[in-house]
C-alpha cells in the first residue's frame, strides 16, 4: 500500500497546478475516497462540491446520490475532477455521461485512471469486494474516444508514476506507457451564437472617387 500512497501523492501533485488555474463559479470533485478532495486547493473557484464513493453504488459528501444520477443541472461546473472513482464501478459509462452533462461549455475535466499494470490491483480488488464484475480499468484512449463523442476534447495526456524500476540491482528507465496511471486534460466544446455556420455572400467592393483637399461636391 505504500507504493499506492506514493502514487496518489504524485497524482495530487500533477493535478494541483491544473486545479489552481481554473477560474469559475463552481467545481465538482469525485474521488475514490474523501482524503483526495480535502487536499486539493482551488483558489479561483467560487464553490466546490466534493463527493466520494461509498461502496459500489453511492456517492456521498456534499450530496448523496447514485453515480448515474448526479443531482445537478446541465452545464453546472467549470471544473470537474474524477480521481479513480469510475474504476470501482461495474458500469462506469453512466457516470461518464453524467459528467459530460454537468460540465459547462468551455469547462475543464481532469480524469485520472490506472494504467493496465501496477501496484493498484490489490487495492482495486478490495474496493470492489462483493461485486460480481471484476476490476476492469479503462485505458486513457478509451476515455479519450468516449469523451470526444460527448463533445469533450482531450487537449493533453500525461503519465504519472515512477520513472525508474530496479531489477536485479540495476535501474531501468520506464517508458511513459508503462507508468502507473494516466491523467487526461479535456475541455467541453463551446457554442458561439455569433459564429455563422454557413458562408455569407459579400457585396463587391465599389471604388469611390476621392476629392482633392479643399474642394466641395456640387449639389444637384
Amino acid at each position: 500500500m505504500d507504493a499506492l500512497r506514493a502514487l496518489f501523492a504524485q497524482e495530487r501533485a500533477a493535478l494541483a497546478p491544473e486545479c489552481a488555474g481554473v477560474f469559475g463559479r463552481q467545481g465538482l470533485f469525485i474521488g475514490c475516497d474523501a482524503e483526495f478532495a480535502e487536499q486539493m486547493v482551488t483558489p479561483m473557484l467560487g464553490r466546490r462540491v466534493d463527493l466520494h464513493l461509498q461502496g459500489a453504488g453511492r456517492l456521498i459528501g456534499d450530496a448523496v446520490c447514485a453515480p448515474d444520477e448526479l443531482p445537478f443541472a446541465d452545464d453546472s461546473f467549470r471544473l470537474i475532477v474524477l480521481h479513480h472513482a469510475f474504476e470501482c464501478l461495474a458500469a462506469p459509462e453512466a457516470l461518464r455521461e453524467e459528467l459530460v452533462r454537468v460540465l459547462e461549455p468551455g469547462g475543464v475535466a481532469l480524469i485520472v485512471g490506472f494504467a493496465r499494470f501496477g501496484a493498484w490491483r490489490p487495492w482495486l480488488a478490495w474496493q470492489m469486494r462483493g461485486q460480481t464484475a471484476p476490476p476492469q480499468p479503462a485505458s486513457a484512449g478509451a476515455w479519450r474516444r468516449a469523451l470526444a463523442r460527448g463533445g469533450v476534447d482531450v487537449y493533453a495526456e500525461r503519465r504519472i508514476g515512477a520513472q525508474r524500476l530496479s531489477v536485479a540491482g540495476a535501474e531501468l528507465r520506464l517508458p511513459p506507457a508503462l507508468r502507473s496511471s494516466w491523467l487526461l486534460l479535456a475541455r467541453k466544446r463551446s457554442t458561439n451564437a455569433l459564429l455563422r455556420t454557413h458562408p455569407v455572400a459579400l457585396r463587391p467592393r465599389v471604388a469611390r472617387a476621392h476629392l482633392a483637399s479643399g474642394t466641395q461636391r456640387a449639389s444637384a
